[in-house]
């Protein structure tokens, strides 16, 4: 069974950020990221919500239950957001080119980690018991930082929503799909 085109790039960003989640969740990546790259634990050193939220089934060394239950709906608010990010884009674009629809991707996952990035500013700052500039502080530095690692990374939702869009669309004799360019 073949799904519309909407849901062809819903399921494509979701299941794109859902791996990255995953992956950033897994001990050896995120071990072995940060020991190859200390210089993006800076930020973190300081309060910043580290990289995209990690999906995990246990907690991060002594960390404890709460910041894991925490970090997994920073998971599904990443999810959410890109999902309907997306599909607001293919809805409203049915015949987007390539390029439009390869950005529409790459936006979907920096709105979804800027949303993900605030609310895990908002969780920082009710761990660290700021007062109300901390709380303004945490969410907007953990939503900006979050952006840019959307952007960093984005490209992979990117080309996932591509991917989608040109796997439902019919091919011509010369190669090029509808839309195309």
């Amino acid at each position: 069974m073949r799904l519309p085109g909407i849901e062809r790039a819903a399921a494509a960003v979701a299941g794109v950020c859902l791996l990255l989640a995953l992956l950033l969740g897994l001990t050896p990546v995120r071990t072995a990221f940060t020991a190859h790259e200390g210089m993006t634990l800076v930020p973190s050193a300081l309060g910043v919500p580290f990289a995209l939220p990690a999906l995990r089934a246990e907690p991060f060394g002594s960390t404890g239950w709460t910041p894991l239950l925490c970090e997994d709906f920073a998971v599904a608010v990443l999810v959410a957001v890109a999902v309907v990010r997306v599909r607001r884009h293919v809805r409203r674009h049915r015949r987007a080119g390539r390029l439009r629809r390869l950005l529409a991707g790459w936006t979907a996952l920096i709105a979804g980690a800027a949303a993900a990035g605030a609310w895990r500013g908002m969780v920082t700052a009710r761990m660290v018991e700021s007062g109300p500039a901390g709380w303004v502080g945490y969410v907007v530095v953990g939503a900006a930082f979050g952006a840019v690692w959307g952007l960093v990374l984005g490209w992979l939702t990117g080309v996932a929503v591509l991917a989608a869009a040109d796997s439902g669309q019919p091919r011509s004799a010369t190669g090029s799909g509808p839309g195309g360019g």
